[in-house]
């Protein structure tokens, strides 16, 4: 058994682990894949966006015949009109960083790297990330070709800045160096975009939700691992706990007494239902060394495990006294449960000794309900008697001393033992099933067999009391005694 926990708990922790592990791993990776999304993905879209921004505008430019671009600022202007949600501002701007044309809101000067074509050949990125009023922003420059100028056409001015072009003349040619033009792309046109960032990166808005749904998902799976972690030994030791339960009820069932297996002078039937799995509510019925007939029904305070383990002490300890003075025995027996068990732990019994060859009953009730003795024949004694004579319950008072009831017993008398949980069970308003309505179906079916009358009293007890579980055990014996007095003397 130990080594079958060990192995049972050592695959638990590997599973656990695995699954922690998963569950990690796929936290990890929905947390770098968020990181390239913002820092990658978001970049890249926005440098998409400006490149077909200046597209879109080279092409208006086109259209419109524009050829000077100190005239671009209305087409600025209708650009980040027509995408307000998105756009922030634009400027058109040279390499000596003189601005042309703009519209918006700018903030701060234009930062234009020193290798910028160099940049751009490489495809890295020119944008940077700034705060504005309205939230994160990206900045990128792109370049910007302005329309040739129709042959014969006045060619725009130079730039305020006075640099010469591609021609060596003052305005965009063909020079290079060696022929005093510089870098041809000396007066080169930049456009300067600065998008909205949130507006950029809502084209990722549900892979970005679904990575942290991927997140949170993880981390519950965490929790839960740690979780089972923590109450799966718990769980496991509760099985192992219950299947022991079911063992023990088991075994308490088998200790029952066997109708055809007591005495041939008394005829029985008994049925015990449990509260828990086990119960505090014990039978029994032996025929001891001397012919003698014990009849035993008692019932420990509590219910499940604790009261099931006193009454297999009590129940012991009565077989083990042979049965000869029941009144003896039971002075014996508060004794040792006095010294034995807590002060809150009791157990109250009745204890019949039935004599074959006298036809007598000698009895002990130590604080039961009191038992119905039936009379199968009136005339000769009242018709019902409650036999009540003995003393306290068992284990609360060690000094107490016990006295012993005798009855004469006649052929066909029915004694009937119940535990409190008989009487004492309760319908929907609280009313009890009371000794009255015990009494009423002994006296009623008093000649059918002693099977019967039990399972007509359980089955009237469990129609008449609320439905739900058990308050306390329900235990019921019911003996017949067969033969006469003269019957048994001769």
């Amino acid at each position: 058994m130990k080594s079958l926990w060990k192995y049972m708990h050592t695959g638990l922790a590997l599973a656990i682990g695995a699954g922690v592990a998963l569950a990690l791993l796929l936290c990890a990776q929905c947390f770098r894949t968020y990181l390239y999304v913002d820092r990658v993905l978001v970049p890249q879209e926005a440098e998409a966006e400006a490149d077909r921004l200046s597209g879109s505008l080279v092409s208006a430019t086109r259209t419109a015949g524009i050829v000077d671009p100190r005239a671009l600022s209305p087409v600025l202007a209708h650009a980040i009109e027509e995408s307000s949600n998105r756009l922030i501002w634009m400027r058109l701007v040279n390499q000596e960083k003189t601005v042309f044309a703009e519209a918006g809101k700018a903030q701060g000067q234009v930062k234009i790297p020193e290798r910028f074509w160099a940049t751009l050949e490489t495809h890295e990125s020119l944008g940077r990330v700034i705060d504005t009023p309205r939230g994160k922003a990206w900045v990128t420059l792109v370049p910007f070709r302005m329309p040739r100028p129709a042959p014969g056409a006045a060619r725009p001015e130079p730039p305020p800045s006075g640099g010469r072009g591609e021609d060596g003349r003052g305005g965009p040619g063909r020079g290079g160096p060696g022929r005093g033009g510089g870098d041809r792309r000396a007066n080169a046109l930049i456009l300067e975009i600065a998008l909205e960032l949130n507006a950029v990166s809502g084209v990722f808005s549900g892979l970005r939700n679904n990575l942290v749904s991927g997140v949170i998902v993880a981390l519950v799976l965490i929790a839960a691992m740690v979780v089972i972690g923590f109450r799966t030994p718990s769980y496991l030791r509760g099985q192992y706990l219950d299947k022991e339960m079911l063992l023990a009820r088991r075994v308490q069932g088998d200790l029952l007494p066997k109708a055809k297996s007591v005495s041939p002078h008394v005829e029985f039937a008994a049925s015990a239902i449990a509260a828990d799995q086990v119960g505090g509510d014990f039978f029994d019925i032996f025929e001891t060394d001397t012919g003698r007939v014990s009849i035993v029904l008692g019932d420990a305070s509590g219910k499940g495990i604790p009261a099931a383990l006193l009454a297999s002490v009590i129940q012991g300890a009565i077989r083990s006294s042979g049965g000869a003075h029941p009144d003896t025995a039971c002075d014996r027996i508060n004794r040792m449960v006095c010294e034995k068990t807590a002060s809150e732990r009791f157990v109250t019994v009745f204890w019949g000794v039935f004599d074959p060859l006298t036809a007598t009953l000698q009895y002990v009730n130590a604080g039961h309900a009191a038992p119905l003795l039936q009379r199968a024949h009136p005339e000769l004694s009242s018709a019902m008697e409650r036999l009540d004579q003995g003393g306290p319950v068992l284990g609360m008072l060690p000094n107490a001393r016990y006295s012993a009831g005798i009855v004469q017993i006649h052929a066909g008398d029915i004694l009937t033992i119940y535990s409190d949980g008989i009487n004492e069970a309760a319908d929907l308003k609280d009313e009890e099933f009371g000794d009255d309505r015990v009494r009423k179906i002994v006296a009623d079916f008093g000649e059918c067999p002693a099977q019967e009358i039990c399972e007509r009293i359980m089955s009237q007890v469990g129609a008449f009391a609320a439905p739900g579980p058990l308050s306390d055990d329900r235990t019921l014996m019911v003996v017949r005694f067969l033969k006469s007095r003269a019957a048994m003397t001769a």
